[in-house]
Protein backbone atom coordinates (compact mmCIF):
# COMPACT_ATOMS: atom_id res chain seq x y z
CA UNK A 1 0.00 0.00 0.00
CA UNK A 2 1.24 3.49 -0.83
CA UNK A 3 1.47 5.84 2.13
CA UNK A 4 1.92 9.58 2.46
CA UNK A 5 5.69 9.11 2.82
CA UNK A 6 5.82 7.45 -0.62
CA UNK A 7 4.57 10.48 -2.56
CA UNK A 8 8.15 11.68 -3.11
CA UNK A 9 8.60 8.96 -5.73
CA UNK A 10 5.69 10.26 -7.81
CA UNK A 11 6.42 13.95 -7.32
CA UNK A 12 10.07 13.70 -8.31
CA UNK A 13 10.67 16.00 -11.32
CA UNK A 14 12.75 13.21 -12.88
CA UNK A 15 9.64 11.02 -12.93
CA UNK A 16 6.10 12.47 -12.98
CA UNK A 17 6.59 15.72 -11.06
CA UNK A 18 6.57 19.24 -12.47
CA UNK A 19 7.95 22.23 -10.62
CA UNK A 20 5.43 25.00 -10.02
CA UNK A 21 5.18 28.28 -8.12
CA UNK A 22 2.07 29.12 -6.14
CA UNK A 23 1.49 32.89 -6.00
CA UNK A 24 -0.14 33.33 -2.60
CA UNK A 25 -1.05 36.60 -0.87
CA UNK A 26 1.79 35.97 1.62
CA UNK A 27 4.37 35.39 -1.12
CA UNK A 28 5.47 32.84 -3.67
CA UNK A 29 5.75 29.18 -2.70
CA UNK A 30 7.72 26.73 -4.89
CA UNK A 31 6.16 23.24 -5.03
CA UNK A 32 6.32 20.09 -7.12
CA UNK A 33 3.07 18.63 -8.41
CA UNK A 34 1.73 16.41 -11.16
CA UNK A 35 0.50 18.64 -13.98
CA UNK A 36 -2.29 17.60 -16.33
CA UNK A 37 -2.06 19.80 -19.40
CA UNK A 38 -5.13 19.94 -21.68
CA UNK A 39 -2.91 20.99 -24.57
CA UNK A 40 -1.35 17.54 -24.57
CA UNK A 41 -3.24 15.31 -26.95
CA UNK A 42 -3.20 11.58 -27.53
CA UNK A 43 -3.17 10.40 -31.12
CA UNK A 44 -5.43 7.49 -32.00
CA UNK A 45 -4.13 4.63 -34.12
CA UNK A 46 -7.11 4.83 -36.50
CA UNK A 47 -6.68 8.58 -36.91
CA UNK A 48 -7.73 11.59 -34.92
CA UNK A 49 -6.84 12.51 -31.37
CA UNK A 50 -8.25 12.87 -27.87
CA UNK A 51 -7.87 16.19 -26.05
CA UNK A 52 -7.72 16.74 -22.34
CA UNK A 53 -10.43 18.94 -20.90
CA UNK A 54 -9.21 20.78 -17.80
CA UNK A 55 -5.74 21.76 -16.73
CA UNK A 56 -5.05 20.65 -13.18
CA UNK A 57 -2.23 20.27 -10.72
CA UNK A 58 -2.16 17.45 -8.17
CA UNK A 59 -0.40 18.46 -4.95
CA UNK A 60 0.19 16.94 -1.53
CA UNK A 61 -2.39 18.34 0.91
CA UNK A 62 0.33 20.21 2.82
CA UNK A 63 1.40 22.13 -0.31
CA UNK A 64 -2.20 22.95 -1.26
CA UNK A 65 -3.03 24.36 2.18
CA UNK A 66 -4.00 28.01 1.93
CA UNK A 67 -4.84 27.96 -1.78
CA UNK A 68 -8.10 29.54 -2.86
CA UNK A 69 -9.94 30.40 -6.04
CA UNK A 70 -8.21 33.00 -8.24
CA UNK A 71 -4.76 32.39 -6.74
CA UNK A 72 -2.05 32.40 -9.39
CA UNK A 73 0.14 29.45 -10.34
CA UNK A 74 3.11 29.31 -12.70
CA UNK A 75 3.64 25.84 -14.11
CA UNK A 76 5.37 24.60 -17.24
CA UNK A 77 6.32 28.19 -18.11
CA UNK A 78 2.70 29.37 -18.24
CA UNK A 79 0.62 31.57 -15.95
CA UNK A 80 -2.56 29.96 -14.61
CA UNK A 81 -5.09 30.74 -11.92
CA UNK A 82 -7.33 28.53 -9.81
CA UNK A 83 -10.80 28.45 -11.34
CA UNK A 84 -12.50 26.62 -8.49
CA UNK A 85 -11.64 25.80 -4.87
CA UNK A 86 -9.04 23.06 -4.30
CA UNK A 87 -10.55 19.55 -4.22
CA UNK A 88 -9.12 17.15 -1.61
CA UNK A 89 -9.05 13.64 -3.04
CA UNK A 90 -9.02 11.93 0.37
CA UNK A 91 -5.67 10.24 -0.17
CA UNK A 92 -3.39 12.96 1.14
CA UNK A 93 -3.56 14.70 -2.24
CA UNK A 94 -5.46 17.75 -3.46
CA UNK A 95 -6.32 18.60 -7.06
CA UNK A 96 -6.43 22.23 -8.14
CA UNK A 97 -8.15 23.11 -11.42
CA UNK A 98 -6.45 25.78 -13.48
CA UNK A 99 -7.54 28.27 -16.11
CA UNK A 100 -5.37 30.46 -18.29
CA UNK A 101 -4.55 33.67 -16.48
CA UNK A 102 -5.47 36.80 -18.38
CA UNK A 103 -4.36 40.21 -17.14
CA UNK A 104 -7.78 41.57 -18.12
CA UNK A 105 -9.59 39.24 -15.72
CA UNK A 106 -10.92 40.69 -12.51
CA UNK A 107 -9.44 39.40 -9.27
CA UNK A 108 -12.90 39.69 -7.67
CA UNK A 109 -15.87 37.43 -8.34
CA UNK A 110 -18.57 38.84 -10.62
CA UNK A 111 -21.33 37.36 -8.48
CA UNK A 112 -21.85 38.84 -5.03
CA UNK A 113 -22.69 36.35 -2.31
Amino acid sequence: MIGANDFGVFFNPKDFGTQAILHLPGGDKPVVGIFKDPQQTAKLKGGGFVEGSNASLLLPDSDAAGLSIRDGVTVAGSEWQLVKPPVPEGSGLTRVYLGVKDAKQSTKPAIRY
